[in-house]
């Protein structure tokens, strides 16, 4: 099952300044070539077609952070499909990890509305929550 999480709520954490990326909290942006328009402050790029291969050393990297967020340009298929697949990966990893593992906590969700929402929501209005944007890039439709 997919659990998605609000702009807005993503939002408070991405403001929070005792709240920190890669430490509190990850965001997984899966686009392709649209990431350098663009992205979430915080955020790091994965490929969606990468996902499978690097879903592990992801989980292995990041088994501290309590909150793994993914989100394409809508958050309509790449984006869920990722979450998945990284669950899935977690999920085999904890057959053999050791009672206390941190990943038996880590919540996996999905932003909803992805990233062509956060932009259309926070553009104007909160310019630095968005890194390195640049109209110029080709992106899917709002």
């Amino acid at each position: 099952m997919t659990t998605y999480i609000s702009g807005d709520d993503l939002a408070k954490l991405v403001r929070d300044p005792s709240k920190k990326p890669k430490v509190d909290y990850l965001i997984v942006d899966v686009r392709d070539e649209d990431y350098r328009g663009g992205h979430i402050k915080g955020s790091i790029n994965v490929p969606a077609h990468e996902i499978q291969q690097k879903a592990r050393s992801i989980a292995e990297e990041y088994k501290a952070v309590p909150l793994i967020v993914f989100h394409c340009a809508l958050s309509q298929v790449r984006g869920p499909k990722s979450a998945r697949i990284y669950r899935e990966t977690v999920e085999d990893t904890l057959v053999t990890a050791k009672s206390g593992d941190p990943l038996f906590d880590q919540q996996v969700n999905v932003l909803r509305g992805g990233f062509n929402s956060w932009l259309y929501r926070f553009k104007d209005t909160e310019p630095g929550l968005i890194t390195a944007y640049d109209a110029t890039v080709p992106r899917d439709d709002f």
